[in-house]
């Protein structure tokens, strides 16, 4: 649900506006902080269509160094998260969270084996509270929240709020000033935590905003190196299901993938 700037109807109307501005009261950081998660909650849908949300899968299109891979991504609100790879519709790696803690599952090992990848535990936790939850609720789940000084990009102002996740990462969200909704994100870690530990500036542009169920959120993430600007993969949902009916072993290591 975008939020559309209307437009004056009278010339003269845009005029005065413009002569006699309306002088508001200065809002401190709290409440304007505050005010910022409230519009950023309805822009999402509202709160109670977001508080429905308790598990997601989602189907995404992976495009990264120039092939094109498919995903398939569970979470569920108790803390699990699997996530399975197919290249040519054949299953190539898994990983995930179950309640044993962070696995992996390359596809050409037999079994499954614990993940010692700090970032990848953490990327698979944020991840989840990203997708279930609404910036309303990230308090109550343990995060905390700041607002920054607005930065200006490409000739757009846009409020920062950083979110500090309880495993002590930063994420910075920029919201569109137009919208209510995030527009980038920014923050310093390694990309693929399980393959390579080195950090990196990484941003994520979302794009292609659309609603399931009344909730709304965004089709495609474009993340980027902010230091070289080099795109590192494009991600474009074809499918998102909120409170699908999941297998009830579906997060166990141990699960096989059809």
């Amino acid at each position: 649900m975008i939020v559309m700037l209307s437009r004056r109807g009278l010339l003269g109307g845009a005029l005065a506006a413009a002569i006699l501005p309306k002088r508001l009261p200065a809002q401190s950081p709290a409440v304007e902080l505050e005010d910022l998660i409230v519009r950023n909650t309805e822009a999402r849908g509202g709160a109670a269509a977001l508080d429905r949300v308790h598990a997601c899968l989602i189907e995404v299109d992976i495009t990264e160094r120039g092939q094109t891979i498919h995903g398939r991504y569970a979470a569920h609100e108790d803390g699990l998260v699997r996530i399975d790879i197919f290249v040519g519709g054949n299953l190539v790696y898994r990983e995930g969270v179950d309640r044993a803690g962070v696995w992996q599952w390359p596809g050409d090992a037999a079994a499954p084996s614990p993940s010692n990848a700090d970032g990848a535990a953490n990327a698979l936790l944020h991840g989840a509270e990203n997708n279930l939850f609404g910036l309303h609720r990230f308090r109550e789940r343990g995060h905390q929240l700041r607002l920054m000084p607005a930065e200006r990009i490409d000739s757009v102002v846009y409020p920062v709020i950083e979110v500090t996740y309880r495993t002590g990462h930063k994420s910075y969200f920029y919201l569109d000033p137009a919208t209510g909704l995030f527009a980038r994100r920014r923050d310093e870690r390694a990309y693929h935590p399980d393959a390579d530990t080195t950090r990196q500036r990484i941003e994520t542009l979302y794009l292609d905003y659309r609603a399931v169920d009344g909730v709304v959120a965004a089709h495609r993430n474009v993340d980027s190196d902010l230091d070289t600007g080099a795109v590192l993969s494009i991600n474009q949902v074809t499918r998102r299901t909120l409170n699908p009916e999941l297998p009830t072993n579906l997060f166990d290591r141990n699960y096989r993938t059809a």
